[in-house]
């Protein structure tokens, strides 16, 4: 069964607004786009091993995560947990293409290319090895006794395997009922309702990842990102609004709701809460009352009153407390 399904990171789209807002010279652009390219690839194989999950058939009741963010000793985020009444098992996904080696001594995960090109990576088995153990504490904390596991998925053929250290189990995606339904489940398990308290123990505990406004958590300065409303057609920065609808000056595609994406941009790129002025200065027009509307057509959080008025994200709100 589902604890907690696959969904797609709104951060990704806040990246990709930040980009694009960006000009092509700015020193900043090339490290966020690989950033960008680099989630959005580990966002797939997730969603490739999620999928393959949803048909697994235990003989006993299990549940399965996706993408949680648990402050424990310190804050872990697990890509996918397994949680059943004889044991938890938690895999790290990583799609990545070539040849992979990980090696002790240090700890590195290098991929090869076919053109001979090597990458050098932080090793994920620290990492996961360190969430098994902030997991048995969460789980001791809660007195709850039952094994922690943890493998590394490569969810695609493409990823060659070439040498793995021994310390962790290393896995592709094809290999990963087969280890479940092989693990010896003891007579000592927890209770059903044991098992259905620390399913809603760990949604209580997880917390969604807010790493907003983009400009703080990688230190660009707001002069760095352009205003203005980005035509979804030709991605050119600068629509025009008209009477009741925004026009693109390249491709002349309308739009009566591109400003949405452009308010969008500034609550998580800039500023957590948007003004009425604010979003006037950022959207490039001039209107209080035509600003008022389209702030108040969002599905946005008023805060304040009158002229103090200012509006965030849904999913931002826990942070202003």
């Amino acid at each position: 069964m589902i604890g907690k399904g696959y969904s797609d990171t709104h951060y990704l789209d806040a990246l990709y607004g930040l980009i694009q807002r960006l000009s092509l010279s700015n020193p900043k652009r090339q490290e966020l786009l690989n950033e960008y390219n680099r989630i959005k690839a580990g966002n797939f194989g997730e969603k490739v091993v999620m999928n393959s999950l949803e048909q697994l058939q235990l003989p006993y009741q299990f549940y399965i995560f996706h993408d949680l963010y648990l402050s424990i000793e310190s804050h872990i985020q697990i890509d996918i947990l397994i949680l059943t009444r004889y044991y938890a098992f938690i895999f790290e996904v990583k799609n990545i293409k070539g040849a992979i080696e990980l090696t002790d001594n240090p700890s590195q995960l290098i991929r090869t290319l076919p053109d001979g090109e090597i990458h050098v990576f932080k090793s994920p088995e620290p990492q996961l090895e360190e969430y098994i153990y902030q997991l048995q504490k969460f789980f001791q904390n809660k007195n709850i006794h039952i094994p922690v596991y943890g493998a590394i998925i490569f969810p695609f053929t493409s990823s060659f395997i070439k040498q793995s250290s021994n310390k962790t189990t290393v896995l592709q995606k094809n290999e990963i009922k087969p280890l479940l339904r092989r693990i010896v489940t003891k007579c000592d398990s927890i209770t059903d309702d044991e098992l259905e308290y620390l399913r809603h123990s760990i949604l209580d505990k997880h917390k969604e990842f807010i790493p907003y406004p983009l400009i703080e958590r990688y230190n660009i300065p707001r002069e760095d990102v352009s205003n203005g409303v980005i035509c979804n057609k030709c991605n050119t920065l600068g629509m025009k609004r008209l009477s009741h609808y925004w026009r693109c000056p390249n491709c002349y595609s309308k739009s009566s709701k591109a400003h949405e994406r452009a308010i969008y941009d500034y609550l998580t790129i800039i500023n957590n809460k948007i003004s009425n002025e604010e979003c006037r200065k950022f959207l490039n027009i001039k209107s209080v009352d035509q600003s008022y509307r389209m702030l108040k057509n969002m599905n946005l959080i008023k805060l304040g009153k009158t002229s103090r008025v200012k509006y965030m994200l849904p999913y931002l709100n826990y942070k202003s407390n």
